[in-house]
């Protein structure tokens, strides 16, 4: 295919973050090998990160054009609360498609990408203009399952039962959503859950591809003598936010289940509203001299090295996208304990981790458990599982996502051209 003139769509970007900005810099960058970009961010979130890298890397000027548009937020509302946010996420997006149908003017693309944020309640207009259109990956159908209310506690039950009848009502009937999803020539999911349930409520195909992955050539072996063996302490991570639907309370009531003759260690990165709390239940079960609190780090480096240390990644997640921090651990050969369902399930096999069904609370505390015994009595396992990981690591690379994205592009030109 010879290289395409794209304009995307991605809020959020940046080479020195993770999560969304992390995820739409990996895409931008990848793709850009590819084809000429031009690009709409924020400005708050990317520009300086952006403008920063692209001194130190001056050849991606060639290939990719930035724009910013800053969002205009209320100091009534707030700034970031929901819904609050998407008030002032559609008005950005209705900024970006009067910059793209400016820009279409001038250049005139091959093909129109909304990139990022991926959540599909915000689908934003770039579809309203006569290019192939292409959405996604797109996620955010997951739902915590409510007969988890025990470990979420009364208020949080409250917030996500009010949040997922307002995500069943938005996926069925929001019309800009319809309209995006009909407009669509290429459409991506980031999870096979999301495949499901979009195809199952609104009947429309997509193409799954996670939306994040990883640069395996920085990540491609585990460091050696990090091995577990008996008699040593299992060492275990947790990193990420601190909400109720990451649900460590499961991990910890797990691990108090684990016989003493099983020594362990549980490293526990990030924080937020629910650490407090999370804290007295360790102190309550009796092992918090068996966890350590890192809260956020300054330094990646530092999340890495602990991460680099551990013999496994306990990621008890009630509700997720595509988890990054399971691919990060999957590249550094962690064995990853977590749920049946959301990327999770997508990422994890039996090659390289063990996944727990989501079932209750009581059943899925004693899966995590068992997993833990599991990997603490059988080095040889663990051993197994963190080769796996390295192998499976490699086909989350970027490389790898971004040829399935390319074949998207292509279909997506196909389609229209046929249409028209």
């Amino acid at each position: 295919m010879d290289r395409l003139k794209i304009l995307v769509s991605a809020y959020a970007c940046s080479p020195y973050q993770g999560s969304e900005p992390g995820m739409g810099w990996g895409w931008i960058k990848e793709i850009s090998r590819y084809h000429d970009l031009w690009v709409i961010c924020e400005e708050s979130e990317s520009r300086i990160d952006v403008e920063a890298e692209l001194e130190k890397n001056p050849q991606m000027r060639d290939r990719v054009k930035f724009f910013y548009i800053r969002i205009v937020r209320s100091r009534i509302l707030g700034s970031y609360s929901l819904p609050s946010f998407y008030i002032y996420y559609k008005n950005w997006q209705k900024k970006v498609y009067k910059l793209a149908c400016s820009l279409h003017e001038q250049i005139g693309f091959d093909l129109l990408h909304q990139l990022n944020m991926i959540g599909y309640r915000e689908p934003g207009y770039l579809w309203k203009l006569p290019v192939p259109f292409v959405w996604g990956p797109v996620g955010g159908t997951a739902d915590v399952p409510l007969r988890f209310a025990s470990v979420l506690g009364p208020s949080q039950f409250l917030y996500h039962f009010a949040r997922n009848t307002v995500n069943a009502w938005q996926l069925r009937y929001h019309n800009r959503v319809k309209a995006a999803l009909n407009h669509a020539d290429g459409f991506v999911t980031a999870t096979s859950d999301e495949h499901n349930a979009f195809l199952r409520i609104t009947g429309k195909d997509s193409v799954v591809i996670s939306s994040t992955a990883i640069d395996t050539d920085e990540n491609s072996s585990k460091p050696s003598g990090s091995y577990y063996e008996t008699g040593n302490p299992l060492k275990l991570v947790y990193a990420g936010i601190h909400v109720s639907r990451k649900a460590i309370p499961i991990a910890l009531r797990a691990l108090a289940l684990v016989p003493l003759k099983y020594r362990w260690h549980l490293d526990i990165l990030g924080t937020g509203p629910m650490t407090s709390s999370w804290k007295h239940l360790a102190t309550r079960l009796g092992i918090n001299k068996n966890c350590t609190w890192h809260g956020w780090l300054p330094h990646r480096s530092d999340a890495v090295c602990i991460m680099e240390r551990a013999d496994a990644l306990v990621f008890p997640s009630l509700q997720e996208g595509f988890p990054t921090v399971v691919l990060e651990a999957l590249s550094k050969g962690l064995a990853v304990i977590c749920f049946d369902h959301c990327g999770m399930a997508d990422a994890v096999n039996n090659n390289c981790g063990i996944k727990i069904p989501v079932t209750t609370p009581k059943q899925a505390i004693q899966g995590f458990a068992e997993a833990v015994e599991q990997l603490a009595a059988n080095p040889d396992e663990l051993k197994r599982l963190s080769a796996g990981a390295l192998k499976r690591a490699q086909e989350y690379s970027w490389q790898n996502r971004a040829g399935k994205m390319l074949n998207v592009y292509e279909k997506a030109l196909s389609r229209r051209k046929t249409a028209s």
